[in-house]
C-alpha cells in the first residue's frame, strides 16, 4: 500500500503533487503540508501536527472538514513529519512518498533523511521527492535507470562503505571507500543505459537531481 506524507518543507508544484496523489492509497499532511493540500484542492485522510506553521483561516477549515486530525503539543521529541512517517508505518505502508520533506531547515532535511533509513530496515520503499530531488536510500547492489544527461549522485550513509564501484555512467568508479561524505561521487550522468552500483558494506544515498 503506497502512503504519500506532505510535510511543511519544500512546496511541491501542483503537477508532481497531483502525480503522486493520483496511485496513492492513503494520504497523510503534516502541519503545513495539511495546509498545502487543502489549497490543492487535495482532502487527506489523516492530517496531524501540532499545527503551528499553518494560517488561522486553513487551521479552522481543517477542522471543520471533520478529517481525522491528530493534534500534537508544539513542546515535543519528534517532528511533525518524523510522527506521520510513524502513522505510515502503523497503517501497513509497503511504500511511502516524501513531499515537503526538503526546504531551507537544513536541520530537518539531515532528520528526514534518517526516515529512509528507518523504512528500509522495515523494508518499506521509501523516497523524498520535489521538483528537483529524488532521494532513496540502497543496502545492496542496484540498476538504475535514467535518460541520458540525467544527473545522479552519491553518498554513502552513517557507515563506511566499502568497495563502491559505479558501472554504465559517464564517469565509472572502481573500488572506492566511503568513509565520509565527499564530492568524488557528486553529479554523474547516464549515458547510453542502466548505471549500476555494487559494494560490499554500507548504505548508500543516490540522488537523481535536475536544476
Amino acid at each position: 500500500m503506497k502512503i504519500l506524507i506532505v510535510s511543511g518543507g519544500k512546496t511541491p508544484s501542483k503537477e508532481l503533487l497531483m502525480e503522486q496523489v493520483k496511485d496513492s492509497s492513503l494520504i497523510l499532511g503534516a502541519d503545513r503540508g495539511c495546509q498545502v493540500l487543502i489549497e490543492n484542492g487535495i482532502f487527506p485522510n489523516y492530517i496531524m501536527g501540532d499545527f503551528d506553521s499553518i494560517d488561522e483561516e486553513a487551521y479552522k477549515k481543517l477542522r471543520d472538514l471533520k478529517i481525522e486530525m491528530i493534534e500534537f503539543n508544539p513542546e515535543k521529541d519528534f517532528t511533525d513529519s518524523e510522527l506521520a512517517f510513524e502513522k505510515a508505518i502503523e497503517l501497513g505502508a509497503t511504500e511511502i512518498v516524501l513531499l515537503g520533506f526538503t526546504g531551507t531547515r537544513l536541520d530537518h532535511v539531515l532528520a528526514n533523511l534518517g526516515l529512509l533509513d528507518k523504512a528500509l530496515a522495515l523494508g518499506i520503499k521509501c523516497e523524498i521527492l520535489d521538483d528537483n530531488n529524488r532521494i532513496f536510500l540502497v543496502d545492496k547492489d542496484t540498476i538504475l535507470k535514467g535518460k541520458k544527461g540525467q544527473t545522479i549522485s552519491f553518498n554513502f550513509y552513517n557507515t563506511v562503505v566499502e568497495k563502491f564501484n559505479i558501472r554504465g555512467a559517464k564517469y565509472p568508479l572502481v573500488d572506492y571507500r566511503f568513509d565520509g561524505f565527499t564530492g568524488r561521487t557528486v553529479s554523474n550522468e547516464f549515458i547510453d543505459g542502466d548505471i549500476s552500483i555494487t559494494f560490499k558494506s554500507g548504505k548508500i544515498l543516490v540522488f537523481y537531481t535536475n536544476d
